[in-house]
């Protein structure tokens, strides 16, 4: 049973995208006012012109760039990634205090690397400097550090909707996979827990992830159980993945995220079991279903 939550006004950076779309609907479908209009997070005048006509209480910013079809797309495009993960998540940041209204940045755990020995907690310092997105995470991190604003690094976003950078549509694209424990946010989880910081309105950095870890042939065994019975890959190590003639161009963070600083704001995301990932892909599968009659 979710909570009762006082009415606020919300304004969602990168509200037609992956997550932003769905937070929308979720905030509407709880009497929340929303806006969504897109503006250029790299343009502050306009930013702020905006934030002080529509006067929300709470920015959420879930802008980044597309980095279509993976990370590596930012190795290509330094300048790009700079302006709209660097400087427009402290244009988004800044205009929204300056507008009265509490900034929250949504933000990656993808500055880790690390096995199931170890969970990464919001004072570790970041040890993964292998792809260019992730060490410009780093930065946006440290620049943000000092300033009254919510960093909530998520990981491995998973969803019962189909979309492109929903984990599972980006693992079951790809024949060759690796299989290395990582912590997951599924996103249904994710909602109402944004929706509660609204009202807490902590500071600083916190990681939002469901309890325990999933691995990719986990996620994919499901799917061939549920979705496609015919589906293939293969699993590889991590150096055929991104070592020398490997298949990336950057390497990849994998690392478990301690979730333990959100249990004590309240914020419990229940673990991902076989149980649970079944009926996240039964969901997905009807989600298929319905894009092939469109």
């Amino acid at each position: 049973m979710q909570e009762n939550i006082k009415k606020k006004k919300f304004y969602i950076l990168g509200g037609s995208g992956f997550m932003g779309g769905e937070i929308v609907k979720y905030l509407k479908s709880r009497g929340h006012q929303v806006f969504s209009d897109k503006i250029d997070v790299s343009n502050f005048s306009a930013l702020l012109a905006k934030l002080n006509e529509t006067k929300p209480e709470v920015v959420v910013n879930f802008t980044g760039v597309r980095a279509y079809p993976n990370i590596d797309w930012c190795e290509n495009n330094k300048e790009e990634t700079v302006k709209i993960n660097v400087g427009g998540a402290i244009n988004a940041t800044l205009a929204a205090i300056k507008a009265g209204a509490y900034p929250i940045q949504i933000s990656s755990g993808c500055i880790y690397s690390g096995g199931t020995d170890v969970e990464f907690t919001e004072e570790s310092e970041p040890n993964f400097f292998g792809s260019f997105y992730s060490r410009m995470r780093i930065i946006m991190q440290n620049a943000l550090k000092e300033i009254p604003v919510l960093q909530v690094r998520i990981r491995m976003p998973i969803a019962t909707f189909s979309h492109p950078r929903n984990l599972i549509n980006k693992i079951i694209s790809y024949p060759k996979i690796i299989s290395i424990p990582n912590s997951i946010t599924f996103l249904e989880d994710l909602w109402p827990a944004l929706e509660k910081l609204a009202v807490l309105k902590p500071t600083g950095i916190l990681n939002l992830t469901n309890d325990g870890y999933l691995n990719h042939a986990q996620i994919l065994e499901v799917y061939k159980k549920i979705v496609d019975p015919n589906h293939k890959y293969t699993i590889i190590s991590l150096d055929e993945l991104q070592g020398v003639g490997g298949i990336t161009k950057a390497k990849r963070s994998n690392c478990l995220l301690s979730n333990a600083k959100a249990k004590s704001l309240g914020l419990n995301l229940p673990a991902i079991d076989n149980k649970k990932l079944e009926e996240i892909m039964v969901a997905f599968k009807k989600s298929l279903l319905n894009e092939a009659i469109k």
